[in-house]
């Protein structure tokens, strides 16, 4: 039996000799292992380094794909993938020696259609917007306690670099080569729609890397709270409460802003701007306290500009599904 690794990449030279490494390392008693890069192109020397990998290792394949975005490279990997199960794994994460077998193991103990590990958010680099990134991903405040970097083990609404049994992602007809971002949200709620089971195992786990700095990081946050907009137009039910929080607080901040400007000028009232100073408080004192949990776990000086980086992240994210909405309305 094959398990087939399907590894999307785009100008990853940083990370991608230390994700193969890992790939190759993986302890697989109860398959054998196909590595398949699907790279979107690279410029830089991502694919110089796949295939040096190549020419040592006969499981590995290095696959164009030429429309370059993540899910073309997802649906082009179940066509060339020669395995009954796949498994959908990022080029900026490193994966324990077990991963995949633990996955699989538990995929078939629990009788569910796809599995992952525990995620650990986990920089590449020391560097102090890297940490303060690493962190904020790392909180359940910064991402939420319902995302996949804090999800417990169990059964699940949705799995991040898993393994799933590939013909039950073909009978679906694969990812939506629509959702440019969410696509992985999407494919997990049609098979939960479809009747199956998705499973996070704390037997193993991965490390992911985040952005490596500040603005990259408000520049991820804006694109997720985008596409969050367009996935709830498209596939309400792929999208889930917490998703939009950002969303809110953000409405919040700009309606109160704008009103308390609007109000001090036009009857002197500083009702609104009372308001739009109380949302930020509110936020602050609860990054603060976010802020000395990571503290207690660990102390780091650098820890003490959270609260700021917290702010700019979940507004870059309401912001980003603000926008999504209105694009969509202007379409329309």
């Amino acid at each position: 039996m094959i398990l087939s690794i399907i590894c999307p990449t785009f100008n990853e030279e940083k990370y991608i000799e230390q994700t193969i490494n890992s790939f190759i390392q993986q302890q697989c008693n109860s398959f054998d292992l196909e590595i398949l890069i699907c790279d979107g192109m690279s410029t830089d020397n991502t694919r110089k380094i796949v295939q040096s990998f190549q020419e040592k290792y006969t499981n590995i394949r290095l696959v164009d794909n030429i429309k370059r975005k993540t899910p073309f490279a997802f649906n082009i990997g179940l066509k060339e993938a020669k395995g009954e199960y796949v498994a959908i794994l990022g080029a900026h994460t490193k994966y324990e020696n077990n991963y995949l077998q633990a996955c699989f193991d538990a995929l078939i103990e629990t009788n569910s259609i796809g599995c992952s590990g525990r995620v650990i958010t986990e920089s590449a680099f020391n560097t102090m917007q890297a940490k303060l990134s690493e962190w904020v991903m790392q909180s359940s405040f910064g991402v939420s306690g319902n995302s996949f970097r804090v999800m417990k083990e169990g059964y699940v609404y949705s799995v991040n670099f898993p393994v799933f049994q590939k013909q039950a992602l073909i009978e679906l007809g694969g990812y939506d080569e629509t959702f440019i971002r969410n696509q992985d949200n999407n494919m997990n709620q049609r098979l939960l729609d479809a009747g199956h089971q998705l499973y996070c195992t704390w037997k193993t786990k991965c490390f992911y890397r985040p952005p490596a700095n500040i603005n990259k990081l408000f520049n991820y946050a804006y694109t997720n709270g985008w596409w969050n907009a367009n996935s709830f137009i498209v596939h309400r039910k792929s999208m889930r409460w917490h998703h939009f929080i950002p969303f809110v607080f953000a409405i919040a901040i700009i309606f109160s802003l704008v009103a308390g400007i609007i109000g001090y000028y036009v009857s002197s009232s500083f009702i609104y701007l009372g308001l739009f100073v109380l949302i930020v408080l509110l936020h602050a004192m609860v990054g603060v306290l976010a802020t000395i949990q990571l503290l207690i776990l660990k102390f780091d000086y650098r820890k003490i500009f959270l609260p700021f980086i917290f702010f700019g992240f979940h507004f870059s994210y309401g912001w980003g599904t603000i926008k999504g909405f209105i694009q969509k309305l202007i379409k329309k």
